[in-house]
């Protein structure tokens, strides 16, 4: 089942399930992808991330083009559940998502 989601970013540590939903289905794509107007830098991480304890730096769009997608995945049992990911950026950013549940 795919669908994808945009997740508006409050400056704080930010569940992905906070906006796709506790759907239960673990996944086994995701694809995350900040939004070509964002001016700062997106982190993915766990509970604790930020901007200098992080995972992932999805870095912020140029010339309103938003860059390249960062992948997770290729998980065909559904490895992870959403509520395990987290991401923190400015206030007001975007972060476009598309999702692949296992179903």
């Amino acid at each position: 089942m795919i669908r994808h989601h945009v997740l508006t970013l409050d400056g704080t540590a930010q569940q992905l399930s906070a906006v796709t939903g506790a759907l239960g289905f673990g996944i086994r794509t995701i694809s995350l992808q900040p939004a070509g107007a964002n001016g700062n830098p997106i982190y993915l991480g766990g509970p604790a991330v930020s901007s200098t304890d992080f995972g992932v730096r999805m870095e912020a769009g140029a010339a309103g083009v938003p860059p390249a997608p960062f992948v997770l995945g290729e998980y065909p049992t559904g490895w992870a559940q959403l509520a395990e990911c987290y991401v923190i950026g400015t206030s007001t950013q975007k972060l476009h998502i598309l999702v692949d549940y296992a179903v």
